[in-house]
């Protein structure tokens, strides 16, 4: 029967443990859930929307940041279960075994079971001041992730336009060797009429073997784009990618504000910066929490058990037991005001950091700023470069059949053609990734819906 007590005894405790560690009993996640996702086929025609959906769903570093924030709220439960009183439940058998030389022998056994509680009463602000220690920790490590959320989402949207970018350059390039081809058999045929010198026909190949090249390098450039998005993805880099264009036609472009009124916005919208503070604000009260190791503590205690003698069935024996306990450290070794002065130092040290994230902040938005309204110039010039660039080249390769002008003439407009074509297709996506990291610059990088 003692046997069987003793096992219950055990499974209950067991079962008890479990049923802590699958519930959340301070409700500590449930203001903060991990960014939803819903897995999105990659055939056909995608847009950005579906890639950061994907992103979302299989990028390990934002998983990794997400388990770090529920570690850090696990942290913080523990620190909300120091009010509770802690119940331990034992039982024990005992065999005494007696012999004297020459004498008599002797065996005695128990059997026992106890019940305890603890209850820390008063500590003086230790157990609070740990407590909102813990809390700000737990903030931080949200912010931290909403951070890596947001440069996931940039990072991905920077690597999108890339592999648009690349492809956009390529097919630039390819009308660059389709008319430096046609130069050429223009020349070569000029050439056996004997209308223009061989210097002609060679300057003409010569341009568009130089395009063909340049065509060749633009292919690699497209895997090596298609390579990290993909990994982005937790893809494989030969992953191949039909991505939907966005349209050219700028519309409803946001206004920038002032400088200042910017700032002010990133500093109230940025997570990492968030995060910063609520470090700085944890090493606050980590001075609390080093103060309090050096003050009384008042506990209370109860305990009831029983004892019974195995060889007498008709005897146990009952006890229990209520009391407080005051605990007052004495002398440390001077480990106390060495541990203040730590939490101290910690705190001068997440100052600074806040200054630091402060400065940095603004000279990102500033940086940010300057390349929005820059990139955003270079599209409308590019635009207009490139209709030039056309009629140019257009009315060059006309006069040259008729002989009007050279070679020179007509492979310098083409060639005037293939750098606006390259211009245009790359500043719009630089507009693009401008706009972005001016949108998370300002912390307001977002997840297209």
């Amino acid at each position: 029967m003692l046997k069987y007590k003793f096992v219950f005894l055990c499974i209950c405790s067991m079962l008890f443990s479990v049923s802590a560690n699958a519930l959340d009993p301070f409700s500590i996640y449930d203001d903060k859930a991990a960014a939803v996702c819903e897995e999105q086929s990659m055939e056909g025609k995608i847009d950005l929307a579906v890639v950061m959906e994907k992103a979302i769903c299989a990028n390990i570093g934002l998983k990794t940041s997400y388990l770090s924030a529920l570690v850090s709220g696990a942290s913080y439960g523990q620190g909300l279960s120091s009010y509770l009183p802690t119940v331990s439940l034992s039982e024990s058998i005992e065999t005494t075994s007696r012999k004297v030389d020459g004498g008599s022998h002797s065996e005695t056994g128990s059997v026992g079971a106890w019940a305890r509680l603890n209850w820390l009463l008063l500590d003086f602000g230790g157990r609070s001041a740990n407590v909102e220690r813990l809390k700000a920790a737990l903030q931080s490590s949200y912010f931290a992730y909403d951070d890596t959320l947001q440069t996931l989402l940039y990072t991905v949207a920077e690597n999108y336009y890339g592999v648009l970018s690349a492809e956009e350059k390529y097919e630039g390039l390819m009308e660059a060797e389709k008319s430096a081809k046609k130069a050429f058999e223009e020349a070569s045929s000029r050439y056996d009429l004997g209308l223009v010198p061989l210097s002609d026909k060679l300057q003409a190949q010569t341009s568009y073997e130089q395009a063909k090249l340049a065509s060749n390098v633009a292919r690699k450039n497209i895997a090596l784009e298609r390579g990290n998005l993909a990994h982005l993805l937790d893809m494989p880099p030969y992953t191949m990618f039909d991505l939907k264009r966005p349209d050219k036609e700028l519309k409803n472009l946001p206004k920038i504000e002032e400088i200042k009124d910017l700032i002010e916005k990133a500093l109230a919208q940025r997570p990492d910066y968030k995060a910063v503070q609520q470090d700085l604000l944890a090493a606050e009260h980590q001075i609390d929490v080093a103060k309090s190791d050096g003050l009384p503590s008042l506990s209370g205690n109860l305990s009831a058990g029983a004892d019974k003698d195995i060889r007498d069935g008709n005897r146990a024996v009952y006890s229990g037991t209520a009391g407080l306990t005051i605990t007052m450290p004495f002398f440390t070794g001077f480990s106390q005001s060495y541990k203040i002065g730590q939490a101290k130092l910690q705190y001068q040290a997440a100052q600074e950091n806040l200054k630091k994230a402060k400065s940095s902040i603004e000279n990102e938005v500033w940086n940010a700023i300057q390349d929005y309204e820059t990139s955003l110039e270079s599209f409308k010039i590019s635009q207009t470069l490139l209709d030039s660039a056309k009629e140019t080249e257009k009315v060059a390769f006309a006069s040259y059949k008729v002989g009007k002008v050279n070679i020179l003439t007509l492979l310098d407009a083409q060639s005037a053609l293939a750098s606006a074509r390259v211009e245009n297709s790359t500043s719009f996506y630089n507009f693009l990734t401008a706009q972005n990291k001016l949108q998370k610059a300002l912390g307001q990088m977002e997840k297209i819906k």
